[in-house]
């Protein structure tokens, strides 16, 4: 899998954890870039660079092998007990729902959501910087329609209030 890929699913898996519990899966701040957005702490995982993350150096590389063109590839069983259950059942409803896209296609879905939207503008000026930190709240407002993100509004309003409460990134 490319790095945008693995980007794109974890910030998918994300929004959808964050729409239905209050929280986050992985508990990364994101970034809006110029090809969407992008977990910060995946891509310093990925690109082998410093986190905010307590895993001891070279955690990673016992899980994740570098191949070329910013391509991985697993290399050992993920530690399960690591998610939760409903962390489990929403990265297994993006990949089984998007994990047969490329990057490319989900860099430009991406685009079409509010987190990314919000800060258009900004990333169009080749004056400006190219990432924006994004406020995580963008993750509950309405996206396009598509199966993944259909929760009822009570259920949103809670778990908006849930992440107010005790999720600020």
């Amino acid at each position: 899998m490319d790095n945008m890929k693995a980007y794109k699913l974890l910030w998918l898996a994300d929004r959808l954890h964050l729409r239905q519990t209050g929280r986050t899966i992985t508990g990364d701040c994101y970034y809006a870039m110029p090809h969407g957005i992008v977990p910060s702490d995946a891509k310093c995982i990925l690109e082998g660079a410093k986190t905010k993350l307590a895993n001891p150096k070279g955690y990673s590389s016992k899980y994740i092998k570098m191949m070329d063109n910013h391509k991985y590839q697993a290399i050992a069983e993920a530690d399960l007990k690591m998610f939760s259950d409903s962390d489990q059942e929403a990265l297994d409803r993006v990949y089984s729902l998007y994990g047969n896209l490329d990057g490319k296609k989900l860099s430009t879905m991406s685009h079409k959501y509010p987190e990314w939207t919000f800060y258009r503008g900004l990333l169009d000026d080749k004056e400006q910087k190219n990432s924006y930190k994004v406020d995580l709240e963008h993750f509950f407002e309405e996206g396009p329609k598509c199966k993944l993100f259909n929760e009822n509004r009570e259920l949103l309003e809670l778990a908006q209030l849930m992440y107010q409460e005790y999720n600020r990134c």
